[in-house]
């Protein structure tokens, strides 16, 4: 019999780790691969769909530093023969881009993470904004609270923490009063023009490797507690998006997948407002659409390997379930 490929995910409990690993179980490849968990938590849901999990030590309370963290997990990766490490929450990216020259050093694994500086331009909100004017691409018009000019401001606007996720502290303000308000209640806040509205905005991921766009996916999305809960895919979405995703992913060189935010002007112009430089908690939405980044990004990475994708049109509805224990 032939031996499986041992391939790790951390944050198992997580949208996106959960993601993950039901890419792999209904792909192709689930018959060539032992899954191993990393979380923080005993008794996430995730943990009971693979073949084996590790506890790591919480980071962010414990005191543990990052070496003695990523220690941990160098050690778990050596023992297990681990080829491969997903990363499932936002919190490591930036731990684990700065290791992963070392991490992949002692174990000759491959760890999932775009460089330290994606990472940040990522994870900042005004980072991205100044990423996509300085190369000249599409953005939301984009302030801090010191640059505002409030006499010739544009309404509505949209403020909202520089560094956030699922929609948390997001408000669209329609004067002055509210806009001062807000500024005052979110923390570390940037303000940015209203794109386009709610009937125009996308979720997008490309596939970077090997320094080369691979594939790109354009989805219109319906939000419910900032997360998708509805997803379209069809053939004829507006071409500038597609050659919009594709500048901006050659200008930033993403490792493996990204995902983008963006909406529509009233132009019909794509503006990126977020970008999240890893696995989308739609990854396994995507491949029901025939998406099917994890297969193919582990295929080319272990096996050198080609993946055809066969985009078919519909739409994903995405539900709460049940699990058994």
């Amino acid at each position: 019999m032939k031996k499986k490929i041992n391939i790790a995910i951390t944050g198992i409990g997580s949208l996106i780790g959960q993601a993950i690993i039901k890419s792999i179980q209904r792909s192709d490849l689930k018959d060539e691969i032992n899954i191993i968990g990393f979380d923080y938590f005993m008794d996430t849901v995730g943990g009971f769909w693979i073949d084996e999990k590790h506890i790591l030590p919480d980071i962010l309370k414990s005191g543990i530093t990052h070496q003695e963290w990523v220690d941990v997990i160098i050690k778990v990766i050596i023992e297990r023969d681990i080829k491969l490490l997903f990363v499932g929450v936002d919190f490591e990216l930036p731990i684990l881009a700065k290791y992963k020259g070392e991490i992949e050093r002692k174990t000759e694994a491959i760890v999932l993470v775009s460089s330290p500086e994606v990472i940040e331009i990522a994870d900042d909100k005004f980072l991205t904004f100044e990423f996509l004017k300085n190369n000249s691409l599409f953005h939301p018009q984009s302030y801090l609270p010191q640059n505002l000019d409030y006499d010739n401001l544009n309404y509505p606007l949209i403020v909202k923490p520089r560094k956030g996720e699922r929609s948390r502290g997001v408000y669209k303000v329609n004067d002055r009063s509210h806009l001062l308000k807000r500024i005052a209640e979110v923390e570390n806040p940037i303000i940015q023009e209203c794109v386009g509205n709610d009937d125009d905005e996308f979720t997008c991921g490309t596939i970077y490797l090997n320094d080369e766009l691979k594939e790109i996916i354009v989805l219109r999305r319906s939000l419910k507690e900032g997360n998708t809960f509805i997803s379209n895919y069809r053939n004829d979405f507006p071409e500038v998006i597609t050659t919009y995703l594709k500048q901006v992913t050659e200008c930033l060189k993403p490792f493996g997948a990204c995902n983008f935010q963006l909406r529509l002007d009233d132009n019909g112009l794509p503006k990126i407002f977020e970008i999240n430089s890893r696995h989308s908690g739609t990854t396994y939405i995507r491949s029901l659409f025939g998406f099917k980044e994890i297969e193919y990004i582990i295929n080319s990475v272990l096996f050198n390997k080609e993946t055809k994708f066969e985009l078919k049109e519909g739409t994903v509805v995405r539900y709460f379930d049940e699990f058994f224990v």
